[in-house]
């Protein structure tokens, strides 16, 4: 059976938690970033019913955090745990073990309706840790990622387009 690892981390210690991960032998991974709070800094909040009061409590309360999400075989998944375990001694991490019934991939067929997927790489501060890095950029079809090659921060952005007239 198969395993959907999930590592929350603070941004700062991501790159320590991606290294243990590939270390314990992953060879792949996604990552998200998001906005979170424990239950323990949550304590004692009370959320207004309006969504602007909530984002606007989010915003300015949650800390800033990545999640790091890996496929892997169920056999190794404790030494991967284990791994994580080791590198992140003294920092804050949740990790979440979620078994997988079955995974479905749709290798759509249609090469002719396939944009090329591009891959620019240009050295310029990073958007999240501000350092001179090497960005990288891939474009494939309607979404874009910058990931940035020092502190490993991503965004996604959806490309939007306007169809040319014919004349």
């Amino acid at each position: 059976m198969k395993v959907h690892l999930r590592v929350f981390v603070e941004v700062e210690n991501l790159g320590k938690a991606m290294n243990a991960l590939v270390e314990a032998g992953i060879t792949g991974f996604y990552i998200l970033e998001y906005k979170g709070m424990s239950p323990q800094e949550w304590e004692g909040f009370s959320v207004k019913e309006d969504p602007k009061s909530a984002v606007r409590l989010i915003r300015d309360h949650a800390n800033d955090a990545m999640l790091i999400c890996c496929v892997v075989d169920e056999e190794k998944t404790d030494k991967i745990v284990e791994k994580v375990i080791e590198s992140m001694e003294g920092e804050k991490y949740t990790i979440l073990e979620v078994p997988i019934k079955r995974i479905i991939v749709n290798y759509n067929d249609k090469e002719s309706q396939r944009a090329e997927t591009w891959l620019l790489e240009k050295e310029v501060p990073c958007f999240y840790c501000g350092e001179n890095a090497v960005q990288r950029i891939k474009i494939d079809m309607n979404k874009a990622k910058i990931w940035c090659t020092n502190c490993g921060a991503a965004r996604y952005y959806l490309v939007k387009g306007v169809e040319k007239e014919e004349k």
